[in-house]
């Protein structure tokens, strides 16, 4: 069965009223359906059905709400609980780890030799 009723991209993109790269973006993505035509390896030929078109539309329908107010902060008297970390006495306290399992490991070891 021959059909000839085909759209290029360009015209597919047409159709839809968008740009030809937000077009591609949605045919690399699998949004949108193509046939490939002809026999090449490098760079497909792809063409589209106005049908499968015509379903990525019904597909993109959406329908909003009534839009709800943003509700605003409280703003309270208190100040915000602030945890304050001394960062390098962190870090002191994992090298001073690390060295003891170090220490311990090299002890092991040389019980087991």
């Amino acid at each position: 069965m021959l059909e000839t009723n085909l759209l290029t991209a360009d015209e597919a993109a047409k159709l839809l009223r968008i740009g030809r790269r937000t077009f591609d973006g949605h045919v690399a993505r699998g949004d949108i359906a193509y046939i490939a035509v002809g026999l090449g390896e490098k760079r497909i030929r792809k063409r589209f059905d106005p049908d499968d078109i015509v379903r990525f539309q019904e597909r993109q329908r959406r329908v909003e709400g009534p839009s709800q107010a943003t509700r605003s902060r409280r703003r309270t008297k208190e100040a915000p609980a602030v945890e304050i970390v001394d960062f390098k006495a962190l870090l002191e306290e994992r090298r001073i780890e690390r060295r003891a399992a170090r220490e311990t490991a090299q002890r092991v070891a040389r019980r087991s030799r």
